[in-house]
């Protein structure tokens, strides 16, 4: 278990495959090293996605009647024509993001694997394993429903095989993003305890500084980097969340479905959409950077007043730097926590009640013009 996740090192093996952080690991030095042919991989993949994507984009776009699901309701093809296109933009932009900041973000993820070999005591080994296990149930759980479900529907062989690459190749590269970007912020959480358990033992000083260049890491750079991919993912999953159940509603619910195909369709259109949502309520949740943070108030709180300049020093950092909450948000558009749940289930509901809508109004329209 320990060689497979210790640093990182089976995600960034995953992230160099897929083009998206194109680094050798010198495990010696603990660093993350960009050869002139990792840099001509990193082109080379990344030109090949955005022309991929583009050449997606605008077959979707250009040849809209291909990609309609005879089973299904005018309003429900718009709207999987909109993901699809949607899709592949979030794919494009990802990997623009990426290629353009990867100076950035590898400066963070060395100095956060850094971070992680220092915590020893707060080794965070099992949870990278569970994670990674988790994302590969999820994949293929993923790829079994887009198989099944698209097969079933009735899509042409071509829009049907696109639809099930572009949206596996999509979950594949997101999701991956999103649980590593969890084991960043287990890292950080690991570090804090780490620093918790220094102030507990005495040691102020290192403790104090340990804990600031965390959270202003947390607050900076984590922000800079990953706030600006968090934002498309999360609006993305946002626009797909309700697809499943939309389908459900408009087909075999309906009865379009013969017997035979009914409880496999209603099987898969209950978890179309759960791989993703398992994912996003993962990354949300994992929250315990501000947990470890606001222990350190408890922890000073019981040192032991002196009477000297380490009473004054405790005050002042408490004054000054204890308000500071570390919020990790998606550029500044929402908070990446757990209070951000409640809007986007909220949200998903919303979007789902206004679907239903179009399609009563959709089914109303044609009873008239039949009259």
């Amino acid at each position: 278990m320990s060689n497979v996740c210790r640093d990182l090192r089976f995600y960034l093996l995953l992230l160099h495959i897929m083009g998206l952080m194109c680094w050798h690991f010198d495990s010696e030095h603990c660093q993350l090293v960009a050869t002139s042919r990792s840099e001509r991989y990193a082109v080379a993949y990344a030109g090949c996605i955005l022309v991929s994507t583009t050449a997606c984009f605008v077959f979707a776009l250009l040849q809209p009647s291909r990609f309609h699901i005879a089973i299904y309701n005018r309003t429900g093809n718009f709207y999987e024509a909109v993901i699809f296109r949607s899709t592949c933009l979030v794919l494009f932009v990802v990997y623009v993001i990426l290629y353009v900041r990867r100076h950035r973000h590898r400066d963070l993820i060395q100095r956060l694997l850094r971070l992680n070999r220092s915590c020893v005591g707060s080794c965070t080994d099992q949870q990278f394993l569970h994670n990674i296990i988790l994302y590969g149930v999820l994949t293929i759980l993923c790829f079994g429903n887009y198989l099944h479900g698209y097969t079933r529907a009735g899509l042409a062989t071509v829009p049907m095989a696109l639809c099930i690459v572009v949206y596996i190749y999509t979950f594949l590269v997101l999701c991956l993003l999103l649980i590593f970007f969890v084991s960043l912020k287990q890292v950080m959480t690991a570090g804090l305890i780490h620093y918790n358990q220094q102030l507990c033992q005495g040691n102020l000083a290192s403790g104090l500084r340990g804990r600031q260049q965390i959270l202003k890491a947390c607050g900076g750079e984590m922000n800079e980097c990953f706030g600006i991919l968090m934002l498309p993912i999360v609006a993305l999953v946002l626009l797909m969340a309700p697809s499943g159940p939309f389908f459900l509603i408009s087909t075999v619910l309906e009865g379009k479905f013969g017997s035979d195909e009914c409880l496999i369709m209603l099987l898969i259109s209950s978890t179309w959409d759960t791989p993703w949502l398992v994912m996003l309520v993962l990354m949300l949740r994992t929250n315990g950077i501000s947990e470890e943070a606001n222990k350190t108030a408890k922890i000073l709180t019981k040192v032991p007043r002196t009477g000297t300049g380490l009473d004054r020093m405790i005050e002042k950092f408490l004054l000054k730097n204890l308000r500071r909450q570390p919020i990790l948000t998606a550029y500044g558009f929402f908070a990446l926590d757990k209070s951000t749940l409640f809007k986007l289930f909220t949200a998903i509901f919303t979007y789902m009640v206004i679907l239903v809508q179009f399609k009563e109004m959709e089914n109303s329209t044609k009873s008239i013009n039949k009259f």
